[in-house]
């Protein structure tokens, strides 16, 4: 007994030590400030250090040395740091204490000051680490009648054998009394750890006072409406969203839960969840939270105005009702369009030339589907926790017109969105999902014909007709970035799961499909504020039904663009099918009353490509490496620069086919400059794209209602009808996919400019 309260008194005593002298940097700062005859440190030097790296150390003493530019480059760029004597001293006690709360108790630090010419020095820390201190035995007391007591202390980062580390000691202790309170021990206590050290090793002693279990009271509300106003939502309603249920087991997270949900509502200000003292006596087995509420307005009224190269004019419009008919609902009216000036019925010929530039901008070249005002006019109704779970159900209805560029146009006259989301952990939602459309697809015809072989009008306009579509889904995302726009560490991963394929969901028997994508990006800290930055995009979809081929068009998978491989412009990555001017097409007589139309395979002579049409896949990778600066010079808080490697794959695999095509993968390098704004980080890119085209079928579209098939080679027999029309004469052939565009020749045309607003992964 004698020698474990030894033993303790010791622990406290120790950590006490270590609690002052692990931040040293705290109670004494260098002097930035140079004054005349000061010495300027030009270099911080560890030796001697093999376990711990130069960065930990560095981060624990006040001297630090003057910035890269000054001392390198000898301008005036960067702070100018010079050596305080009466530091050093400290600096030494600082490692010191370091070394032993990583378990080094023998360590011992020297310094070292040379000159570098008249002006400068180098400071020089010698550290002998001498032998660390193993943990030789690692043993948890007082947890006997406590249910689960395993579990509650497994996953403990320190173990028996491994080098003795206060710092994860301390995570431990952190860890088994977060998990004890969510079990209901809210009195829980830990005593300071003690461990044996004389001898290298480590006993170490982890005492635990858990306390009696608890359980939640009836929670005490005080709400503050506004000023000259009465409390808008009561204080029953607040209690429902609350969700805390009296006798129910105590729980942390049952009280984080609870402060979310009221800060989800967006009707107040401010929300203060804790437990007073003063109405939780200690050791008191019933636990009563005071929440302290402060109302906000409760209806707001949003507006977005803006352009943008592939919107022209944009304008976003959202009226809110945080407490419809006096509940905790939330009601969003939503309205919004784009292509304001482009597409009809608002544009006209001033508007037009002012958005697409003499037909040298996105917008033309997506003319099939941008000529037409895209439009999204919804009513949401959001229900917080849906009979008292943590689940919160969203149901809207909707119409809109919207595209994928160069792709596709879906109109949709009528919509139900049927959803609910709950967070299963923190910044980790679950959502599940249905949603039913009555509209339709407009695709072009030449990707009608490639993909789907369907090539004559009658056959088009089956494909495009109104139809029925209902979708079920799932999704997670789980963030833990330390920044949601500009991550310095952390990660993301995301991930749905797509399918129509049941009459039951409403769907037509033709749109059958399953569909599945994963997103996953990784954030590293790589030197001084810079940023190493991993993504991996995969997804597939599939059809389902007589016609397995056949996938509706605005749920195939695209890529190429400023958020995907940034050699390629959007969705231009893949199969491309291409559109060629009426130059360079020769008509070929096969026999009496029937010909060929097709173009030379001659490099010299292929033909004006006026527009490409990108097929997309059911089969996509996307992989991006970027290696983020922040800007040393001038705006190190507005400007970062980035050096990218993206490589990707869109492709149409068969159920024959093995391979994943990784092969085939596009490889983009590029560089990139990044300024922090208001409306979050805008970016221009510059990749570079030494790839030929993807060979593809070559059309000739006369006029809307007309296409015919011009590749090299090509045999399709045509004739002309009664009317003097071009036909097809058999419509089940094929354009063949021998167009072969000609690979850039020159630098400057191998580079593909990109523009993003908002983080790109």
């Amino acid at each position: 007994m004698t020698t474990g309260r030894a033993l303790r008194a010791a622990g406290i005593a120790l950590s006490a030590m270590l609690a002052c002298a692990a931040t040293p940097a705290a109670g004494w700062a260098q002097d930035v400030v140079c004054d005349q005859g000061d010495l300027e440190v030009r270099a911080l030097e560890f030796r001697g250090n093999a376990t711990l790296s130069d960065n930990e150390l560095a981060l624990s003493v006040a001297t630090t040395r003057t910035a890269f530019f000054r001392r390198t480059l000898r301008i005036a760029l960067g702070q100018k740091r010079c050596l305080d004597r009466d530091n050093l001293p400290r600096d030494v006690l600082s490692l010191i204490s370091f070394y032993r709360e990583r378990g080094f108790y023998q360590a011992h630090v020297d310094t070292l000051v040379q000159a570098i010419g008249s002006d400068g020095v180098r400071v020089v820390f010698t550290i002998d680490e001498g032998p660390p201190t193993i943990v030789r035995s690692y043993e948890v007391e007082g947890l006997e009648g406590v249910p689960d007591s395993a579990g509650l202390v497994n996953r403990r980062r320190l173990r028996a054998g491994d080098r003795f580390d206060f710092s994860l000691l301390r995570a431990d202790v952190d860890s088994v009394r977060r998990r004890l309170r969510d079990a209901g021990y809210y009195h829980v206590e830990v005593l300071t750890p003690a461990y044996d050290r004389d001898s290298l090793v480590a006993d170490v002693v982890l005492t635990i006072i858990p306390g009696k279990p608890t359980v939640f009271g009836e929670p005490q509300i005080d709400v503050v409406p506004l000023d000259d106003h009465e409390q808008q939502l009561a204080t029953p309603v607040a209690r429902r969203v609350l969700g805390i249920v009296p006798g129910s087991p105590y729980s942390d997270r049952a009280v984080i839960a609870a402060q979310r949900a009221l800060f989800q509502l967006g009707t107040y200000r401010h929300v203060d969840v804790t437990v007073p003292d003063e109405i939780q006596p200690p050791g008191d087995s019933i636990v009563v939270l005071r929440v302290r509420l402060t109302e906000g307005y409760m209806r707001q009224l949003d507006s977005e105005f803006g352009w943008a190269t592939l919107d022209c004019g944009r304008v976003r419009m959202v009226y809110t009702d945080r407490s419809w008919l006096g509940t905790a609902r939330r009601l969003e009216l939503t309205g919004q369009a784009s292509k304001i000036g482009y597409g009809e019925p608002l544009a006209g010929e001033v508007t037009r030339n002012l958005c697409d530039f003499n037909r040298q901008s996105p917008l033309f070249a997506d003319s099939a589907f941008s000529s037409k005002l895209h439009y999204y006019l919804g009513a949401a109704i959001r229900q917080p926790r849906l009979l008292g779970t943590q689940w919160v159900p969203t149901l809207s209805l909707y119409s809109q017109r919207r595209g994928e560029y160069r792709a596709f146009l879906r109109t949709t006259y009528g919509g139900l969105d049927v959803s609910a989301v709950r967070e299963i952990d923190q910044r980790t939602p679950l959502r599940l999902g249905y949603v039913v459309e009555y509209g339709s697809t407009e695709a072009d015809n030449a990707a009608l014909c490639a993909l789907f072989n369907r090539c004559t009008p009658d056959e088009q306009t089956d494909l495009t007709q109104l139809a029925t579509l209902g979708v079920a889904s799932v999704s997670i995302a789980r963030s833990r970035t330390d920044n949601p726009l500009a991550p310095n560490r952390g990660s993301v991963i995301r991930g749905e799961v797509r399918t129509s394929a049941s009459r039951l969901l409403g769907t037509s028997p033709n749109l059958f499909f399953n569909k599945a994508t994963a997103d996953v990006a990784r954030y590293f800290p790589f030197g001084w504020r810079n940023v190493l930055a991993l993504r991996l995009r995969m997804g597939i979809v599939e059809g389902v039904g007589g016609d397995r081929s056949f996938v509706p068009t605005q749920e195939r998978l695209y890529a190429g663009g400023a958020t995907s491989v940034r050699g390629f412009q959007q969705n231009e990555l893949g199969s491309l099918v291409y559109i060629a001017g009426s130059e360079g097409i020769d008509t070929i007589p096969n026999t009496d009353t029937t010909f060929w139309m097709r173009v030379s395979d001659h490099p010299d002579s292929l033909p004006r490509v006026e527009r490409t049409v990108p097929l997309g896949g059911n089969t996509l990778i996307v992989a991006n490496i970027d290696y983020r600066i922040r800007d040393p010079f001038f705006l190190p808080d507005v400007l970062q620069y980035s050096f990218f490697l993206d490589a990707g794959e869109v492709w149409t695999r068969t159920s024959s086919d093995a391979n994943l095509g990784f092969s085939g993968l596009k490889w983009t390098p590029g560089v990139g400059v990044r300024a922090f704004t208001p409306v979050g980080p805008v970016q221009v890119n510059v990749g570079y794209n030494n790839y030929a085209r993807e060979p593809g079928p070559l059309y000739f579209n006369p006029d809307v209602n007309t296409l015919h098939c011009v590749s090299p080679l090509n045999t399709i027999d045509l004739r002309r009808n009664a009317a003097n029309e071009l036909e097809q004469v058999d419509p089940t052939a094929v354009c063949p996919g021998s167009f072969r565009p000609q690979r850039p020749r020159r630098f400057l045309q191998r580079l593909t400019f990109t523009f993003s607003v908002g983080s790109e992964f």
